[in-house]
C-alpha cells in the first residue's frame, strides 16, 4: 500500500532544482546516462528497469559527494511518426510531441532523478542545426561524400538501409524484405577510423560480448591484394587473400556475377548467356540472402583465363554465387585444396584440387585430398625455389615479398566494416545541408544559414519522399554563383542524431555553439553508460565514431565517449513468431498467417517494444504500490 504523498514530494525536488547540475570544478564529476529513448507515447516495464539502474546509480553517487550530471532526453526523429502520419493523418512533429508530452509524464510520475533542465529532442532545429553543421565540415573534409551505389532497400518503408540496419534480411524497423538497388547516396567514411575504433576497445569497459561483436563488425585482416593478368586483355583481376601462402594452389578465379569485368568478357560469347541468367538472380538480392544462401554453391565458367603472378600459368576464370561485389575486390583467388567453400565448388564443377601444404614437415605432398586442409603447414609443390619447406607466417612473408619484388602484390590489411549510408529517403529526419547546382555541382549550405529546417508544406500520402513535394524547400539559389539550384531531399540516417547527443546534454542551453569544448572536456567522457546490448553494432559504434572524428575537427579533446557499460538485459513478452522466416512480429498478427510465407504464426519471448506491440504498462503498478 502507499503510505507517502510520492507526487507532492516528487515536486517538492523539482521546485528546489536538487536534481540539476552545474559545472563546479572543485567537486569530483560524475557522468551518469541510460539510452535516449524513442517517445512512442508510452512508457513500459523496459524502460522502467533500464532507468531505475541509473536512477540509483545517479543517487548513490551524489550521496559519495560527487557532482552528478544524470540528464534526459528524447531521440525524436524517425520512421514511426512520419509512418503514424501517413496512416492516421496529421504531421510527425504534432505526433512527436503528443507522444513527448505523454512520456514524460510517465516519466516524472516514477520519480526519478533526472535534470530535466538539460532536456534535449532531436527534432528540434535547435539540436538538428548542429547535426548539418558537423556534416558541412565533414562534407569539407572529405569525410563526407555521394557516391552511386548498390544499397539496401525496404520497399515497405521508403527507404535505404544501412547495412547495420538489415537483420535476417529483412528491415530493422518494419520487418519487410530488403533488396539491392542502385541510387545515388551519401557516406560518412567511418573505414578511416577502424583501427583506431579496434585499439580504444582495450582503454573502455565494455562487456566482453560487446567487445567481441565489435571486433566482429571492425573485421581486420591482414594479407596480400595480389593482382592477376587477363589472357588476351590489359585488364587485370586483383584479390585480396588472408592465406598468400596458398597462392600456388589456385586452380581458378572466381568473381561475383555482378563485378564490371564479369560482363566485359563475355560480351559476343557463346558464354554471355549462362552469365546473364546467374547475374539476373544475384545482382537484385540482398546481401543477406546471398549470405543465406552460400550453401547453395553455383557458377559458371566466363570462358576466359587469367594469368598466376609468379608462374605464368592460365587460371580458368568463373563467376559465383558465394562472392559478392561488395565485399573486398569483388574477386577471390580459389584454392580448393585449403578453403572448404572452393574445395566444394571444385568437386561440384569437376574443377583441379591441388595440395600446396602438408601438415607434417617431410609428408607426402602427393597425398590425394578427402576434404580442404585449412590449417597452416609447410608449403609443397610451388614449382619454384625458396618456397617450398616455408611455414606460416614465413611462408606468407616469402609468397609476399616475391610478389612486391614483381609488382604484381603488397601486404594489405582489410576491414570488414564499410562506409556509413547515412541518406534516407524520408521526411522526419535532419535535412542534409546540400544544394545541387549544374553548374557547381554538391555545394553545402554555408554554416550561417543554418539549420536547413523540415518545412510544413509536405504531402504525407506514402508515396516516395515527402520533401519532394515541397516547393517551397526544393527551390534555391545556389550558395556559390547564385543561380537557380535545387535542395537535397535526402535525411540523416537518425542514427546520427544518437551519435553525439550525450556531448550536447554537457551544454545543452548554448544556443550559439554546439557545445563549450572546457564544459564538454570537463563532464565527458559518460561514466556510467545503461543501454541495450542490440546497439552493440549500430549505436556504438556510430557514437565512438562521431566523438573521434570531432575530436579531429576541433571540437573538443575526447577520445572515447563511455567509460563503462552496462547491458541491463531485456525485459520480455509473447510476441508472434514465424520460424521459416526467422522474424518476430507487432501483436496485431496474433492469430494471422505470416505476411511473409503465409505459414502459421508461433509466439516467442521477444523484448517490449512499442513496434512490436508487447508492451506492459507500468502505470497499474504505480497507482496500487507507488512508484517506488
Amino acid at each position: 500500500m502507499k503510505t507517502t504523498d510520492e507526487v507532492a514530494w516528487q515536486q517538492a525536488w523539482d521546485d528546489a532544482g536538487i536534481f540539476s547540475s552545474h559545472h563546479d570544478a572543485s567537486k569530483p564529476k560524475f557522468y551518469c546516462l541510460e539510452m535516449y529513448p524513442y517517445p512512442s507515447g508510452k512508457m513500459h516495464m523496459g524502460h522502467v528497469r533500464n532507468y531505475s539502474i541509473g536512477d540509483a546509480v545517479a543517487r548513490y553517487k551524489r550521496m559519495k559527494g560527487f557532482n552528478v550530471l544524470y540528464p534526459m532526453g528524447f531521440d525524436s526523429f524517425g520512421m514511426p511518426a512520419e509512418n503514424a502520419a501517413i496512416a492516421e493523418g496529421g504531421h510527425p512533429h504534432d505526433i512527436t510531441e503528443k507522444n513527448m508530452a505523454s512520456i514524460t509524464e510517465q516519466i516524472k510520475r516514477m520519480g526519478f532523478s533526472y535534470d530535466w533542465s538539460r532536456m534535449l529532442k532531436s527534432h528540434d532545429p535547435k539540436y538538428y542545426k548542429w547535426n548539418q553543421l558537423f556534416f558541412t565540415r565533414f562534407f569539407k573534409s572529405g569525410l563526407a561524400y555521394r557516391e552511386f551505389a548498390p544499397v539496401n532497400w525496404c520497399n515497405a518503408c521508403s527507404t535505404v538501409l544501412a547495412n547495420e540496419q538489415v537483420k535476417a534480411g529483412r528491415c530493422w524497423r518494419c520487418n519487410g524484405p530488403v533488396r539491392q538497388k542502385d541510387m545515388s547516396q551519401w557516406f560518412i567514411d567511418i573505414t578511416k577510423y577502424a583501427q583506431e575504433l579496434l585499439d580504444g576497445l582495450g582503454t573502455i569497459q565494455f562487456p566482453e560480448s560487446v567487445r567481441l561483436m565489435q571486433t566482429d563488425w571492425l573485421g581486420r585482416s591482414e594479407g596480400a591484394e595480389i593482382e592477376f593478368g587477363i589472357d588476351g586483355s590489359d585488364e587485370t583481376i586483383r584479390v585480396f587473400t588472408t592465406r598468400p601462402d596458398t597462392l600456388f594452389g589456385v586452380t581458378f578465379i572466381t568473381l561475383a556475377p555482378e563485378h564490371p569485368l564479369a560482363e566485359q568478357l563475355v560480351k559476343g560469347t557463346e558464354y554471355e548467356d549462362n552469365w546473364k541468367a546467374m547475374h539476373d538472380v544475384y545482382a537484385n538480392m540482398s546481401e543477406f540472402d546471398r549470405i543465406k544462401n552460400l550453401n547453395k554453391k553455383e557458377g559458371v565458367s566466363l570462358g576466359r583465363f587469367a594469368i598466376h603472378p609468379l608462374t605464368g600459368e592460365k587460371i580458368p576464370i568463373w563467376a559465383g554465387n558465394f562472392v559478392l561485389a561488395t565485399y573486398g575486390t569483388g574477386a577471390v583467388m580459389a584454392v580448393p585444396g585449403h578453403d572448404e567453400r572452393d574445395f566444394d565448388f571444385a568437386q561440384t564443377y569437376g574443377l583441379p584440387i591441388k595440395r600446396v601444404l602438408i601438415e607434417n614437415e617431410g609428408g607426402d605432398e602427393n597425398n590425394e585430398l578427402k576434404a580442404a586442409f585449412t590449417e597452416d603447414g609447410y608449403m609443397v609443390n610451388s614449382g619454384m625455389d625458396g618456397f617450398d619447406g616455408q611455414y606460416g607466417d614465413a611462408a606468407r612473408t616469402a609468397v609476399i615479398d616475391a610478389l612486391e619484388a614483381v609488382g604484381k602484390g603488397d601486404r594489405q590489411i582489410n576491414w570488414k566494416i564499410r562506409p556509413w549510408l547515412i541518406s534516407r529517403q524520408r521526411y522526419w529526419g535532419t535535412p542534409i545541408p546540400i544544394v545541387h547546382c549544374e553548374e557547381c555541382g554538391a555545394v553545402p549550405v554555408p554554416e550561417d544559414q543554418l539549420p536547413v529546417e523540415l518545412p510544413r508544406d509536405v504531402v504525407f500520402d506514402g508515396k516516395g519522399n515527402p520533401l519532394e513535394t515541397s516547393e517551397s524547400f526544393l527551390r534555391v539559389d545556389c550558395p556559390t554563383c547564385g543561380k537557380p539550384a535545387r535542395r537535397e531531399t535526402d535525411t540523416m540516417d537518425t542514427f546520427v542524431d544518437s551519435s553525439w547527443y550525450f556531448l550536447r546534454y554537457t551544454d545543452a542551453s548554448n544556443h550559439e555553439q554546439w557545445y563549450d569544448s572546457d564544459i564538454a572536456d570537463y563532464w565527458m567522457n559518460v561514466d556510467f553508460y545503461c543501454g541495450g546490448i542490440e546497439h552493440a553494432q549500430m549505436h556504438l559504434i556510430y557514437a565512438r565514431f562521431y566523438t573521434k572524428a570531432l575530436r579531429d575537427l576541433g571540437f573538443h579533446n575526447i577520445d572515447e565517449p563511455f567509460n563503462e557499460l552496462l547491458c541491463q538485459g531485456m525485459v520480455n513478452k509473447g510476441a508472434p513468431f514465424c520460424e521459416p522466416c526467422n522474424v518476430t512480429l507487432p501483436v496485431s498478427y496474433k492469430g494471422s498467417p505470416c505476411p511473409h510465407c503465409d505459414s502459421m504464426l508461433g509466439e516467442r519471448s521477444a523484448k517490449m517494444s512499442k513496434s512490436l506491440g508487447n508492451t506492459v504498462s507500468p502505470e497499474q503498478m504505480i497507482e496500487k504500490y507507488g512508484a517506488d
